[in-house]
C-alpha cells in the first residue's frame, strides 16, 4: 500500500489528489492522510509521559507500517518541513522501542508545490527520511507558482516509482 502524506492544505493538498488518482487509476492501493486535520499534540516528552502515545499517532504508525511506500507532499516553511510534518515525524519514532522501524526499507517519493522554490524542502527531507531509513527515490514531483504542474512528467515520475 501506498501512504501519502500531506502536511498542508492548499495546492499540496490538490497535488497529493492528482497523485493519488494517478495511484488509483493504475489499480495501486493507497491512502491519502491530511496531517492538519490529525491536529496532533505538539510532542514532548513531558507529554508523552504523563498522556501516552495519542490514538491518532497509534493508527498513522498502524497505517504506515503495512505501507511499503511512502508519498510525501508538502510545502516549504522557512527554508525547511512545516511543523505538522515534523511534529508527526517526531510522534511516530516514539511509538516503537526501534524507532526506524516504521521509515526502515520503505520507497519514499519526494513532492512538493511551493511559493518560495520548494528545493530546500526537498533536500531535507531527502535527508531525514534517508537517515531514518527509508530508500528515498532519486526523482522528485517539484511544482511552484512559477513552475506550473507538469502532469505526463509527474505521472511518468509516480509511475517509476510505483513499479519499485
Amino acid at each position: 500500500m501506498y501512504t501519502i502524506l500531506v502536511s498542508t492544505q492548499n495546492e499540496n493538498m490538490k497535488l497529493a489528489k492528482v497523485l493519488q488518482d494517478l495511484l488509483q487509476k493504475e489499480g495501486k492501493e493507497n491512502q491519502l492522510i491530511d496531517l492538519v486535520d490529525l491536529n496532533l499534540p505538539l510532542h514532548n516528552s513531558a507529554l508523552q509521559e504523563k498522556d501516552g502515545i495519542p490514538k491518532a499517532v497509534q493508527n498513522l504508525y498502524e497505517t504506515m507500517d503495512k505501507s511499503h511506500s511512502f508519498i510525501l507532499v508538502t510545502a516549504e516553511y522557512n527554508f525547511g518541513v512545516p511543523a505538522v510534518l515534523k511534529n508527526a515525524i517526531d510522534w511516530i519514532t516514539v511509538v516503537n522501542k526501534d524507532f526506524r522501524k516504521v521509515f526502515s526499507d520503505k520507497n519514499v517519493l519526494l513532492s512538493t508545490h511551493s511559493g518560495g522554490g520548494g528545493q530546500d524542502v526537498l533536500d531535507t527531507m531527502r535527508a531525514q527520511f534517508t537517515k531514518l531509513g527509508s530508500m528515498v527515490y532519486t526523482d522528485e514531483i517539484h511544482t511552484t507558482y512559477q513552475k506550473a504542474f507538469e502532469l505526463e512528467s509527474s505521472k511518468k515520475v509516480l509511475l517509476s516509482f510505483s513499479n519499485i
